[in-house]
């Protein structure tokens, strides 16, 4: 199976965060950016199906200050292809970086694309649905676990009030992860840093 995951960098919220001068946005001069939460679940759920049905993983991510750590960090998880979008990324939309996502990701051939359903600087969740508009694919979010089997994958959907429903889904297709069947594997900065030489 050929996964793609998306992830974004996002502001470090256990850091102080300042406001801009212009009062509209979050002033980017010491801004620490991490790996978005639910990317990181997404990478932890590649990795998985990886390791159950074998296949290979490419991670991509903006390059903004602090993506080769995320990279590096994919890598020492199991993804086997780490990639580094370019350009003016700091600010990019989600309605810009989809289509920037859509014009690399049908190159790479996936049958399956991983985004974290939403991430905790902007809270729309757009990202998803709007690359799998844009590649003609299935898209189902809210997701909490996958299974794969052939050309089908089976997946675990979260409803408000608890509710859980298993879906079959057609592949190719995109799917927002808002949790991997296991939490996310710790990786030592150390053998982040091997991964890096």
């Amino acid at each position: 199976m050929n996964i793609v995951v998306v992830t974004k960098l996002v502001p470090d919220l256990v850091e102080e965060l300042a406001i801009d001068e212009s009062g509209t946005g979050l002033d980017t001069t010491y801004l620490r950016l991490i790996v978005n939460e639910l990317d990181n679940h997404a990478t932890e759920q590649a990795i998985l199906l990886k390791e159950s049905v074998g296949g290979q993983v490419t991670v991509i991510a903006p390059d903004l200050e602090g993506v080769d750590d995320v990279l590096f960090t994919a890598a020492a998880k199991g993804a086997d292809r780490l990639i580094k979008l370019t350009g003016d990324l700091q600010s990019a939309s989600n309605y810009a970086l989809s289509q920037t996502l859509a014009a690399i990701v049908p190159e790479l051939k996936p049958d399956l694309v991983l985004t974290g359903v939403q991430a905790n600087n902007d809270l729309d969740g757009a990202v998803g649905p709007r690359l799998a508009a844009q590649l003609g694919m299935a898209y189902v979010g809210y997701v909490s676990g996958v299974a794969a089997s052939g050309d089908k994958v089976t997946v675990r959907k979260e409803y408000a009030g608890g509710l859980i429903a298993r879906m079959q889904v057609k592949l190719p297709a995109v799917l927002g992860i808002q949790a991997a069947e296991k939490p996310p594997r710790y990786v030592p900065i150390s053998k982040v840093r091997q991964m890096s030489k």
